[in-house]
């Protein structure tokens, strides 16, 4: 539909709601009704944005949009935040392609082999090459369906071959700098998925670690015997794709809207959830500016933890979005939660950077190093840490990024029980803080 839809709030009132759909690439479909957005900023006080994550349609990205805007309204009047006598605001929803199939429980980009994942419906191994292959030379591409075709498990030599094959979709060095992972990364976070590592025997037998690799808190592994299983390197291909595309669509789409809007005099409201946080940093790193945004929550963000870093780890070089802090007028404000299982305990086997010393044998529990910022909080930056508040408490906002810590309980529950429960009192209430007058 051209023009915006229309959102109900508790007291019959209603308010607009801006939809932007974009393509994978970026492109903006939504060219009139971005218009209308535009326009309208023009005489707003305070634009918001809204970035959803990853397995979203259309109808679950305006679902958690509308339960999220009728929340803060909510809030602010059951606590009686005031708001000045001329505060007209504008409300933006962006709409990504962060969905990869649709099949009976509309499953996304699966970063985890979480419980169910070997009851995968069946005809879904399929769609999902169907989709990694899409992005692939047809030569790979054919050669990838031949390899995985039927087959239940690979050899490593045959597991060694497919991860050559999809190793091209990791082509974006946003997050640290750093360039795509070798093919023994590869292989040893697809094992390590596959529960299928044992314990390094430092005997000089099992595998060799470089004299100079960063030394790292988790035990190390090497690959054991049992296979590769196909499934996994097609998750962990798709990942890889919903990541790029991110950035993708941050840069080049969400990224003009924003250039647009700060043309106008009203303060500017980013909010992003999971891969939708990486849509917005992309967004404000990439773009040039007239002037700042005022403020930028993260809820849950899948990006490496080093992204703000004016040193990545051992390589020397900037994180990708250590140049947006200085570009968001108030604090950066995000989440972190050791409950959210894919970004505590798997993100980092699932988007490990080039090789920083090791070779054969992995450090599977680097998460200093590889985890994300949802699941440990930054590195490499100065930051504040503050644990997750109930709706009303006071948050004391030191520095350029406050790191929340979701891993609590607030009023009798996890603060943040999931990489999906952001959308409740807690993260209404840090909006509200940092739109605060």
């Amino acid at each position: 539909m051209i023009g915006p839809v229309q959102i109900e709030l508790p007291d019959g009132s209603n308010v607009d709601l801006f939809l932007l759909r974009f393509s994978k690439d970026g492109t903006l479909l939504s060219r009139q009704t971005a218009a209308m957005a535009v326009e309208r900023a023009r005489s707003a006080t305070d634009v918001y944005v809204f970035s959803h994550g990853w397995n979203n349609v259309f109808a679950d990205a305006k679902r958690e949009y509308t339960k999220f805007i009728q929340g803060y309204i909510a809030q602010r009047e059951e606590l009686g935040i005031p708001v000045p006598d001329d505060y007209r605001p504008v409300l933006i929803g962006i709409i990504w392609p962060s969905t990869w199939f649709v099949k009976q429980s509309e499953e996304g980009p699966v970063i985890a082999a979480t419980e169910g994942a070997d009851d995968m419906a069946e005809g879904s191994i399929e769609v999902l090459l169907d989709e990694v292959g899409d992005s692939l030379p047809a030569e790979n591409r054919a050669a990838l369906t031949e390899l995985l075709d039927g087959v239940e498990l690979l050899d490593e030599s045959e597991a060694r071959q497919a991860a050559g094959l999809v190793s091209g979709l990791w082509k974006d060095r946003d997050e640290t700098s750093m360039g795509p992972p070798d093919l023994n990364q590869i292989l040893m976070a697809w094992a390590a998925l596959d529960g299928n590592v044992e314990p390094y025997d430092d005997d000089g037998i099992a595998g060799v670690i470089d004299e100079n690799a960063p030394d790292s808190d988790g035990e190390r592994f090497v690959i054991a015997g049992g296979g590769f299983d196909p499934r996994t390197i097609l998750r962990l291909a798709s990942v890889w794709k919903i990541k790029s595309r991110a950035g993708l669509v941050g840069r080049h789409g969400v990224g003009p809207v924003l250039a647009d809007l700060l043309e106008s005099t009203a303060r500017l409201h980013l909010i992003g959830h999971s891969y939708g946080a990486r849509v917005l940093l992309s967004a404000i790193a990439r773009t040039k500016l007239s002037r700042s945004v005022h403020s930028l929550l993260l809820l849950q963000p899948a990006v490496n933890r080093w992204c703000f870093a004016k040193k990545v780890a051992e390589t020397g070089r900037k994180g990708g979005y250590a140049n947006v802090p200085e570009r968001v007028e108030r604090p950066i404000m995000h989440t972190f939660s050791r409950h959210d299982f894919p970004l505590h305990e798997v993100f980092h086997l699932f988007v490990r950077g080039d090789n920083l010393g090791e070779f054969n044998a992995a450090a599977i529990g680097d998460t200093d190093t590889y985890g994300a910022l949802g699941g440990y909080g930054p590195k490499g930056v100065a930051f504040a840490t503050r644990p997750a508040l109930a709706a009303g408490e006071r948050y004391e906002l030191d520095g350029g990024i406050v790191a929340v810590d979701g891993g609590g309980v607030v009023d009798g529950e996890k603060a943040i029980g999931g990489h999906g429960d952001v959308n409740k009192p807690i993260t209404w209430w840090l909006l509200h803080t940092l739109t605060a007058r």
